[in-house]
C-alpha cells in the first residue's frame, strides 16, 4: 500500500502544474510526516522523509527530478530548512503558516533559531519567534538566536529566511567578553548589525550593574563594534562620564595592537602621575611586545619594555627591561636626591619534547641595589637582598653514560654589594662504569662485577667583584679564578652475615689550580704579606671508606582499642674512612708558617679558597663514625579505609644522633654530636630541631679549647654550641566548589597569570581562608672572657600569612611578622579584596614603618575594557 502511495504522488507531481505541486507536496507532507512532533521546511513546499532526498537533489542542481517533469521553484531556498517542536506543530495550507509550539528551534544554514513560538510563512520565507508568558515557569525561557559562535538572546524577532534580513526586539547579545543589550536590531545580509538605544557592558547579568549607553552602535562580526557619543552610567543612573564615541573589538584573536592607558595616580614627594601608559605590539602570533612609560610631574620618570614570546613544543620566554628616575625635592632642599636604577629580567624555558636529551634554561635578575626598595611596594620584594641568574646548555647522548653541562651564573648581594660572576663553567660525567662486569654473565654475580664507578670533571671560571671598584675597562684575564678538578668515586655494596650491608669506597681527585697563595706574618709592619703566583699547579688526593649498616625493628600490638600498633625502627651504622696527611712528604701540598708574633707554626695549604670548593687535606684522618636514625610509626584502626581497615601515623619521623673518632690524631679526637628531629603532627604541623655539642672542655682564662674532655674533667658531657627548632604550618579550608575550582586553575587565563608572575593579582574566592604560621628559633653559645661561661645569643622571629572571606564577596588578606627579640614588628602588608561581580576592588596597605603606603584601585574585570578603573596610590616617598 505504502509504494502504492508514493507512485501515486509521482504521477500526480508529473501531472499537475507547479502551482499544484506546492498544495500537493504540502497535503503528502501533513500526511506522511510525523505530525507534531517534527517537519522538514522548504520555502515553497513541506516534505515527508520519503521525498526529502528527491527535493533535496532537484535544490542542488540535480536534473533527475527534471527527467520526471518535477519543477521547483526559483524562490526556493538553497539549504533544506529542519524544524522541531517539544509540544505540537501545526499547518495552516491556506495561508502557507507553519507555527511550532513549546521549545521549537528551526535550523538553517548553520543557523538556529530557538523560543517558545516559531511562526514560519512559506509564501514570504519570514519566521516570527517570540516566548509565550507562563504562569507556571518562574523564569521564562528567553529566545535564543545562533550562528557559528555569535548568541543572542530577545523578546521577538522576525527572521527572513531569502534574504538573511531580521528585525529583533530587545535584543541582548554576546561578543566575547562584552554584552550588547538593544531596544531594537536590525541585522543586515552580510551579518553586520545596527543597533537602537543600546547598553555595552562586562556584565553577565540581564540588568547589568553597568554600562556605557548609546543611542546607536554597528557591529561588524568577528571584528568590532562602533558607537556615536555614549555615556557611562552605573545601577542605571547615568554619571557625569561621556565619550566622544565608542571602539570595543570583539574580533577571536588573541593579539591585538593598541595603545595602552595610563592611571592616574599624585604623590605629595613625587606629583602628579600617569603610570604604565604605552603601547602593546602583536609582532606575530608567537611574539609580543609591550612598551611602558611612567611620568611625574616633579621630576621622576620610569620606562619599561616587556615581551613574551613561545613556539609551542619549542620554548617559551619573558624578557623585561626597566630602567628608573626617582628625583625628590629640589636640590637646594634638604634631603632631596636623585636615584637611577635598572632591572634586567629575562626568563626562557625549552620545552624537554622538542629535541630528547638537550635542554636550555635560563633566568637573567640583574638590577641596581636600591631598584625594588625604591620602585616595589611588595613585601617580599623590598625585604630580598641577593639575586641570582643562571644559564644551562645541558647534553646527554641516547644510549651512552655520559653527558655534558654549560653553565654561567650571576649572583648579587645588595647588602655587602659584592657580585660572584662564573662563566663558563663546564661538567662532564660519565656514570655506571663496571669495568670488571662480563658481557654473558652466567649465574650468580661475582664479587668483583659489583665494582662501579663514575667519573665527574668540573670546570670553573670564576671573578669576585665589588660593584663600587669594578671597572670593566680594567678587566684582566688574572683577575679571574679559574681551574678544573677530576673525579673518580669507586663503590661496591656486598650483603655480610645475612642481616648487615657492608659497603666499599675509593675515591680519587686531581685539581688543576693556576693560582698559588702564600701568607706569612710581617713582623716589621705588624701584618700578614700575601703572595700571589699565576701558573699552572697541580694536587691530588684520595680517601678511602667502609660503611656497615642495618636496620633493627621493635613492634608494640595491641588487641584492643583504637591503637593497632607501634613500629620502632633503628638503623645503626659505622663508617671508617682515611685519607693520609698531605701536607707531609711525600706530598708536600702544605707549607709552614706564622700568623701572629708569637713562634706557633701553622700549616696551610696554598690552595686554601681554591674556586674548585676542594683541595688536598691538611692533617691525617682515620676517623670512625657512628650514626643512629630512628623512626617511630602507629597504626590506628580507621573505619574510613574500607580496603586494610588501618591508617599509618608517624609520631617521629626522625630522630638521628652522630658523632665520630679520630684515630689518627693524638688529640682532639672526638668530634662534635650533632643531633636532629623531625616530625609532623596531624599532617598540619611541621617540627624540626636539631643541636651541636661539644664535648671538649674550654679554658676561659685562655680562651682556648682544651684537649680535655668534659667528661674527664668532671664539668658534663658536652656542652651546647649552637640549636634551632623551626615549626611551619599551613592551614587551608576546602573548596566550596571542587569542580570550579579545578576548571579555574585549569583555565588558560589563570596559567598565563601564573607564568608572567601574577601571583598577588589573582584572589581566589572558592577558598574561604587559608593561613600560614611560621616560627624560628636560633641559638649561639659563644665563650665570654668577663663572665667566664659561654654567652647564649637567642633570635626568635614570628611569621604570619593569611588570608580568609569575611563575607562571600569580601576577603582579607595579610602578612607580618615579629622580632621576638628585638620586638620589633617587620614589614606588614594588608590586602583588601571585593568581588562586585563585574567589578573587583583592592586595597593595599602597608600601616606602618618607612615603607607605609597604601595603593586603591576599582576596576572592570574584563579584559576589554581594562583601562575603566579609579586608582589611588599614596606611597613612602610621602614619609620622607
Amino acid at each position: 500500500m505504502q509504494h502504492f502511495c508514493m507512485l501515486l504522488l509521482l504521477l500526480m507531481l508529473a501531472v499537475f502544474p507547479a502551482r499544484a505541486q506546492k498544495k500537493i507536496l504540502r497535503i503528502a507532507a501533513d500526511t506522511v510526516a510525523s505530525g507534531t512532533e517534527a517537519a522538514t521546511l522548504k520555502a515553497d513546499s513541506s516534505e515527508s522523509d520519503s521525498v526529502k532526498l528527491a527535493a533535496k537533489d532537484s535544490l542542488k542542481g540535480n536534473a533527475s527530478l527534471e527527467q520526471l517533469g518535477l519543477k521547483v521553484s526559483p524562490d526556493a531556498l538553497s539549504e533544506v530548512v529542519t524544524s522541531h517542536a517539544a509540544d505540537s506543530s501545526m499547518m495552516d495550507a491556506r495561508t502557507n503558516n507553519f507555527i511550532l509550539y513549546g521549545k521549537a528551534n528551526v535550523q538553517y544554514d548553520g543557523r538556529k533559531l530557538s523560543a517558545d513560538q516559531i511562526d514560519f510563512n512559506q509564501s514570504s520565507n519570514i519566521a516570527r519567534a517570540k516566548y509565550i508568558h507562563d504562569t507556571a515557569r518562574t523564569k521564562p525561557d528567553m529566545p535564543l538566536f545562533e550562528q557559528g559562535a555569535e548568541k543572542f538572546t530577545y523578546d521577538s524577532l522576525q527572521y527572513n529566511f531569502k534574504s538573511s534580513r531580521a528585525i529583533v526586539q530587545n535584543a541582548r547579545s554576546q561578543y566575547g567578553e562584552g554584552y550588547v543589550h538593544s531596544q531594537q536590531v536590525k541585522r543586515n545580509a552580510d551579518q553586520s548589525l545596527y543597533g537602537w538605544q543600546n547598553v555595552y557592558t562586562t556584565c553577565s547579568l540581564p540588568e547589568p550593574h553597568f554600562g556605557i549607553r548609546t543611542r546607536k552602535i554597528k557591529v561588524i562580526p568577528e571584528t568590532a563594534i562602533a558607537s556615536g557619543s555614549a555615556n557611562i552610567e552605573i545601577e542605571g543612573v547615568p554619571t557625569p562620564l561621556f565619550l566622544p564615541f565608542g571602539y570595543f573589538p570583539i574580533n577571536n584573536e588573541k593579539h591585538r595592537s593598541g595603545f595602552i592607558l595610563p592611571t592616574y595616580t599624585t604623590e605629595a614627594a613625587r606629583g602628579l602621575g600617569l603610570m604604565n601608559g604605552g603601547y602593546y605590539f602583536s609582532l606575530n602570533d608567537y611574539a609580543d611586545l609591550k612598551l611602558l612609560t611612567t611620568i611625574y610631574t616633579k621630576g621622576s620618570y620610569a620606562i619599561g619594555i616587556q615581551s613574551n614570546y613561545i613556539s609551542r613544543y619549542q620554548y617559551n620566554g619573558q624578557l623585561q627591561l626597566n630602567f628608573t628616575q626617582n628625583k625628590t625635592g629640589e636640590s637646594y632642599e634638604p634631603g632631596s636626591f636623585i636615584q637611577n636604577d635598572y632591572k634586567i629580567y629575562w626568563v626562557h624555558n625549552k620545552d624537554v619534547k622538542s629535541r630528547p636529551g638537550v635542554s636550555f634554561n635560563g633566568k637573567v635578575d640583574v638590577q641596581s641595589q636600591k631598584y625594588n626598595s625604591l620602585n616595589s611596594y611588595t613585601p617580599s620584594q623590598i625585604l630580598q637582598s641577593s639575586y641570582r641568574s643562571n644559564l644551562t646548555y645541558a647534553k646527554s647522548w641516547p644510549n651512552k653514560p655520559y653527558s655534558l653541562t654549560l653553565s654561567a651564573t650571576y649572583e648579587q648581594n645588595n647588602i655587602s654589594r659584592q657580585t660572584t660572576f662564573n662563566a663558563p663553567n663546564a661538567s662532564f660525567f660519565i656514570s655506571n662504569i663496571a669495568p670488571f662486569q662480563r658481557k654473558r654473565p652466567v649465574g650468580n654475580t661475582r664479587w668483583y662485577e659489583k665494582i662501579t664507578g663514575t667519573y665527574t670533571a668540573v670546570a670553573v671560571n670564576q671573578l669576585i667583584f665589588y660593584d663600587t671598584a669594578f671597572k670593566l675597562n680594567k678587566l684582566q684575564f688574572s683577575d679571574f679564578q679559574n681551574g678544573i678538578k677530576h673525579s673518580i668515586p669507586v663503590s661496591a655494596s656486598y650483603s655480610v652475615l645475612r642481616f648487615l650491608t657492608s659497603t666499599f669506597n675509593v675515591s680519587y681527585n686531581e685539581y688543576w689550580n693556576t693560582e698559588r697563595r702564600y701568607r706569612r706574618y710581617n713582623a716589621a709592619d705588624g701584618k700578614i704579606d700575601t703572595t700571589d703566583e699565576r701558573g699552572f699547579f697541580a694536587s691530588r688526593d684520595f680517601n678511602a671508606g667502609i660503611t656497615l649498616a642495618t636496620q633493627i625493628y621493635g613492634m608494640k600490638m595491641f588487641k584492643r582499642g583504637t591503637i593497632r600498633g607501634i613500629r620502632h625502627t633503628i638503623r645503626p651504622s659505622v663508617n671508617l674512612n682515611y685519607h693520609p696527611d698531605f701536607a707531609k712528604k711525600p706530598f708536600n701540598y702544605g707549607y709552614a708558617t706564622n700568623l701572629d708574633t708569637s713562634s706557633r707554626i701553622t700549616y696551610l695549604s696554598p690552595y686554601e679558597g681554591s674556586v674548585l670548593g676542594g683541595y688536598p687535606a691538611l692533617g691525617r684522618n682515620g676517623s670512625v663514625g657512628f650514626t643512629l636514625n630512628n623512626n617511630l610509626q602507629m597504626k590506628v584502626r580507621n573505619k574510613k579505609d574500607t580496603a586494610t581497615g588501618f591508617k599509618n601515623i608517624p609520631i617521629l619521623d626522625a630522630f638521628d644522633i652522630g658523632t665520630g673518632y679520630n684515630l689518627a690524631v693524638d688529640s682532639f679526637q672526638w668530634q662534635t654530636i650533632n643531633i636532629s628531629a623531625r616530625t609532623n603532627i596531624l599532617n598540619k604541623l611541621n617540627v624540626t630541631a636539631s643541636a651541636v655539642y661539644d664535648p671538649y672542655n674550654y679554658d676561659y682564662t685562655q680562651m682556648r679549647r682544651t684537649a680535655r674532655t668534659m667528661e674527664a674533667a668532671g664539668t658534663g658531657l658536652a656542652r651546647l654550641t649552637a640549636a634551632n627548632v623551626a615549626l611551619n604550618m599551613s592551614l587551608r579550608s576546602k573548596p566550596k566548589s571542587v569542580s570550579r575550582n579545578d576548571s579555574l586553575a585549569n583555565s588558560a587565563d589563570y596559567k598565563a597569570l601564573m607564568r608572567n608572575n601574577g601571583y598577588n593579582n589573582y584572589v581566589d574566592f572558592n577558598i574561604p581562608w587559608n593561613l600560614n604560621f611560621s616560627y624560628a628559633l636560633t641559638l649561639t653559645r659563644t665563650p665570654s672572657a668577663y663572665s667566664r661561661k659561654d654567652t647564649s645569643i637567642v633570635n626568635q622571629n614570628i611569621m604570619i600569612t593569611g588570608d580568609f572571606n569575611f563575607t562571600p564577596r569580601w576577603k582579607l588578606g595579610f602578612s607580618t611578622g615579629y622580632n621576638l627579640v628585638n620586638k620589633q614588628v617587620s614589614t606588614t602588608s594588608i590586602d583588601v579584596y571585593r568581588d562586585m561581580h563585574c567589578w573587583e576592588m583592592h586595597l593595599n596597605l602597608i600601616p606602618f614603618g618607612d615603607r607605609r603606603s597604601f595603593f586603591f584601585t576599582l576596576n572592570v574585570k574584563a579584559q576589554v575594557l581594562q583601562d575603566l578603573k579609579l586608582t589611588r596610590r599614596r606611597t613612602f616617598f610621602d614619609q620622607q
